[in-house]
Order: C-alpha cells, then sequence, then structure tokens
C-alpha cells in the first residue's frame, strides 16, 4: 500500500514568522500534533515543531510570543508520497519519532503521516505486516 492511499487529509502549515502561541493555536484547532514551516514564497520546507517541542520550550522559560522557528526541528523526517507505508514505519521506527512529513517529486511537503494514522487502519497494519523488510518495528527499549 502506497502513501499517496491513505494520507490522512490536507497538510496544515505556518511560516516561520508566525509565534509558538500562533502554532500552537494551530494544532489545537486542526487536532493535530506536528505542524509543518514552509516557505511563504515557494513552499519549501523549512522546519516543523511537535507539541513536545513547545511543550520543552515553555518549560525551559521561552514565551508563547517567541518565534516558531527558533524552536523548530529542521532536520526533518521526510518520505516521498508513492512510497510504501511501511517506509514511513521504518522511518519513525529509526528515528524514534510520531510523525513524518510526506513530500512530493519535488520535495515540496503534501501532508504529514502520524503514528496514530499507521495504526488507526486494519488495512494500513496489514501492509506493513506484510512488508518485506521484518525490521519495521523493533521491540522496545
Amino acid at each position: 500500500m502506497k502513501l499517496k492511499e491513505i494520507i490522512p487529509r490536507r497538510l496544515i502549515s505556518v511560516t516561520p514568522d508566525r509565534t509558538i502561541a500562533e502554532a500552537a493555536k494551530v494544532m489545537v484547532e486542526n487536532n493535530i500534533g506536528l505542524v509543518v514551516i514552509r516557505d511563504q514564497d515557494h513552499g519549501r520546507l523549512r522546519g516543523v515543531v511537535s507539541e513536545r517541542d513547545i511543550i520543552r520550550s515553555i518549560a525551559g522559560g521561552a514565551g508563547a510570543s517567541g518565534s516558531i522557528e527558533g524552536i523548530s526541528t529542521r532536520e526533518i523526517v521526510t518520505v516521498r508520497w508513492d512510497s510504501e507505508v511501511s517506509e514511513a514505519a521504518k522511518a519513525m521506527n529509526k528515528h524514534r519519532i510520531r510523525h513524518v512529513v510526506i513530500v512530493d517529486d519535488a520535495d515540496i511537503p503534501i501532508g504529514v503521516i502520524s503514528m496514530r494514522d499507521l495504526v488507526g487502519e486494519r488495512s494500513t497494519l496489514n501492509a506493513i505486516l506484510e512488508s518485506n523488510d521484518k525490521e519495521v518495528f523493533v521491540g522496545g527499549d
């Protein structure tokens, strides 16, 4: 099964000039755990910010009016839209993350897939389990 068959919804993104509070509001309004930061002009990927990033930032003393780009992760794990679902699962497992950004042929972000998305569909789980690579999920810590 290909990722393009299960991308759950349109990409939710913010521009780098948004504040931490604004990005958190976007996440709450859209019930998402990760927001993509994209260039306003070209739509290129600049970073991602997760709920955990925001909590760590606030707990560390950063104000909610700080720049979202300042707390973003810039080493973004991406998977091509025409990849197998198991590739997204392997990427999450390898990098110990809960979201990957799905990109098109030009490396423009088109969606985000979460671990919840992968485990929420029986057909998706079957596709992962039927993957030729038996190291999709590795035992716990």
